[in-house]
């Protein structure tokens, strides 16, 4: 039962970008989750519009959690790599 629930959450925060950082937050920050966001859109909204680039780094953020359980390491790690792991949340 405690595996399906594990699966189920992590299929909605994958499925459904809505979740507004709530994967972020089991192992980021409420600071960090912030200032991840806040880069994001700043860099994305020149390419792909304010809207677009909201809605993209809410779930660019818990997607990238997932990967980096460390807010330090995401900080560390190449704008390139960054872009593969959140790529499935272009709408």
């Amino acid at each position: 039962m405690k595996k399906l629930i594990i699966l189920l959450l992590i299929g909605l925060s994958l499925g459904s970008c809505a979740s507004l950082a709530k994967a972020a937050a089991k192992y980021w920050t409420k600071k960090q989750i912030k200032e991840f966001v806040t880069n994001c859109e700043e860099k994305s909204s020149r390419l792909i519009g304010e809207d677009k680039a909201q809605q993209y780094c809410d779930c660019a953020v818990d997607v990238v959690a997932e990967k980096y359980h460390n807010y330090e390491d995401v900080k560390k790690a190449s704008i390139i790599e960054v872009l593969k792991i959140a790529k499935d949340c272009k709408n």
